[in-house]
């Protein structure tokens, strides 16, 4: 027996050196050889529905499978019962299938991991009743060993198919792939990579990496954002390259820990000719709404000019419609200008709410009194966090109210809550209908009998937005009825 143990512990060391299947199917048949008497043995492993022979000592290996829902057999009732069996005298038993000649008894043992079928150990003999007990035992406890073994070999060959494909990605892949040590040293570094720098991995790895920056001191900003959050997303930066080229990368870092050790992942995605057309778009945009711009103002000073003058009814009439068409060709220009500065982050400061409405309420009183609109504000008495352009959203959202909701009522106040401070703007108007609700903030929709461009509450809640808030409309109600539109405006505290 101390010599059955000793092999059952030169087996397990064995087996967990094994890389592949066939090295753990020799060395498994080698060690029983050693604790075990037999004439015949067969290991059989599951494929499917059926058991494949896999290596055999005694017998020929079968080129063909045992199916486990038709088949009989002493191994085939062993793998789909899930247990033990053991024929003393084959000659007595019906399910015994005839593989070689002068084979008195049979042990099928089944190979099991966590109670999954992993395959079956067969051993026969050329005398009745040829095992005991404790060879029974002994098979038992190899078939768990195997069994823990195999599944050893199934995780090593996983995870070299894993390394295997994450280093294809990471030598072939286009974006720049990187992993430094925790001090921010280069440690690997991709095909794209090298490109994108003009250094080979070599270099890479030999530089102090403030080097490749066009200003250093955005390599401590980077790691410091890094450290506080464990990640960084879309961070734009301006390296150098080994030919002293200029290029602009958007990167995108991970920290992450192995063990005891700590590394940074990253990405780098070359946007250097992005950056470049955008910039050049913004400079033509610029131009030519500066150009268009003064232009039109031109047009509609000339047109005013000519206005003064004595016209026919018919002239008068085209060159007031001319300085309408111009006027809303300019607010187009402005529009577009503040949807294009509304893409930067733009500073916040505390600004007086109530100034807000009653300088708009004030500007638009007029046209507010010719359709007999009369527009109530509940002083809210705080200051409120905002941008600039906030008392341009605000402005839209009125001045949309006075001339589309053939009211007669506009109510404006605010209210907080622990997150939020929202604007309400209502009126009693005719309401907004449910598919124009879905719509209303869209770029390019105009609602009923509109002549704008249709960015107006576009603007807004892209204004809205940039400010992390959120823009509502629904409608109102008025003795359980519908009279009208509430506009709810959520500003971040």
């Amino acid at each position: 027996m101390e010599k059955r143990l000793l092999g059952l512990y030169n087996l397990s060391s064995d087996l967990t050196l094994a890389n592949s299947y066939e090295e753990l199917y020799k060395i498994f048949s080698s060690a029983l050889k050693k604790v075990l008497k037999f004439d015949n043995f067969a290991l059989l492993i599951k494929h499917g529905n059926e058991l494949k022979v896999v290596h055999t000592v005694g017998i020929y290996k079968p080129n063909f499978p045992l199916r486990l829902d038709g088949e009989k057999g002493i191994t085939v009732a062993c793998a789909n019962e899930k247990k033990t069996i053991y024929v003393p005298d084959v000659s007595k038993d019906p399910r015994y299938i005839k593989a070689a000649p002068n084979i008195k008894s049979e042990v099928a043992v089944p190979i099991l991991y966590r109670n999954e079928l992993i395959g079956v150990i067969n051993v026969e003999k050329a005398e009745i009743d040829g095992f005991d007990e404790e060879d029974i035992q002994l098979l038992e406890i190899f078939a768990n060993v195997l069994a823990a073994a195999f599944k050893n070999v199934e995780f090593k060959q996983k995870l070299e198919n894993s390394e295997r494909k994450f280093r294809s990605i990471f030598e072939n892949a286009a974006e720049g792939i990187y992993r430094l040590d925790k001090n921010g040293k280069i440690i690997e570094a991709n095909k794209a990579l090298q490109k994108f720098f003009g250094y080979s991995e070599e270099e890479l790895k030999k530089m102090d990496p403030r080097e490749l920056y066009r200003n250093p001191d955005e390599r401590e900003h980077f790691l410091e954002a890094l450290r506080k959050n464990g990640y960084v997303r879309n961070y734009e930066v301006e390296y150098v390259r080994k030919d002293g080229s200029i290029v602009i990368g958007n990167e995108y870092a991970v920290l992450v820990k192995e063990g005891e050790e700590e590394y940074i992942d990253g990405i780098i995605h070359d946007i250097t000719e992005l950056k470049k057309a955008q910039r050049e778009a913004e400079f033509y945009n610029a131009l030519l709404r500066h150009d268009v711009a003064n232009k039109l103002q031109l047009v509609v000073g000339y047109l005013d000019m000519l206005l003064e003058e004595k016209l026919e009814p018919e002239a008068k009439e085209l060159a007031e419609l001319a300085i309408k068409s111009a006027t809303t060709a300019i607010e187009i220009i402005e529009n577009v200008r503040k949807l294009q500065v509304l893409k930067k982050e733009l500073k916040k400061e505390k600004i007086d709410l109530d100034t807000i409405i009653r300088d708009i309420s004030c500007e638009y009183c007029k046209e507010a009194e010719e359709r007999g609109i009369r527009i109530e504000y509940r002083d809210f008495g705080k200051k409120i966090l905002a941008n600039e352009f906030l008392r341009e959203a605000l402005a839209n959202i009125i001045w949309n109210s006075i001339i589309h909701s053939r009211a007669n009522m506009i109510n404006i106040y605010a209210e907080e809550d622990d997150k939020w401070t929202k604007i309400i703007v209502e009126d009693n108007g005719i309401g907004i209908s449910d598919e124009e609700k879905k719509k209303i903030f869209e770029m390019g929709y105009k609602g009923r009998d509109s002549k704008g461009s249709g960015l107006g509450l576009y603007l807004v809640k892209k204004i809205i937005e940039s400010m992390g808030g959120k823009i509502k409309v629904k409608d109102r109600k008025e003795r359980g009825q519908t009279k009208g539109v509430i506009f709810e405006v959520y500003i971040p505290k």
